[in-house]
């Protein structure tokens, strides 16, 4: 488990955002800065964040999760060295390196 510093785009807020492994591949966590409350989470699959990531395409790229056996969607757009994740309208910005090397921590 690695968790990075973020802040919201929408609000300012800072953000704490938790990348964990999972059974079904990587667990985004975003959490409130200050108290450690999460606010959202989804387990999407670990190629597909690391795909878009490396490939960078324009604008948002949805990547379908799931949260608690329901589906839901995990925005992610690549903006130079900045990464915009988006869980339900719940956003956080990590740098691009502190992402990577948080995926690359994670056991295989």
């Amino acid at each position: 488990m690695t968790m990075i510093e973020a802040v919201s785009q929408s609000t300012g807020v800072e953000r704490k955002v938790e990348v964990t492994a999972a059974p079904e591949g990587v667990r985004v966590t975003i959490r409130d800065g200050r108290k450690g409350t999460v606010l959202t989470y989804v387990t999407a699959p670990a190629d597909d964040l690391i795909t878009v990531l490396s490939d960078q395409p324009e604008g948002p790229t949805a990547i379908t999760g799931d949260t608690a056996g329901a589906v839901r969607v995990l925005a992610i757009e690549v903006r130079r060295n900045e990464v915009w994740l988006t869980i339900g309208g719940i956003d956080a910005a990590v740098g691009l390196d502190d992402l990577m090397d948080a995926l690359a921590a994670l056991p295989s």
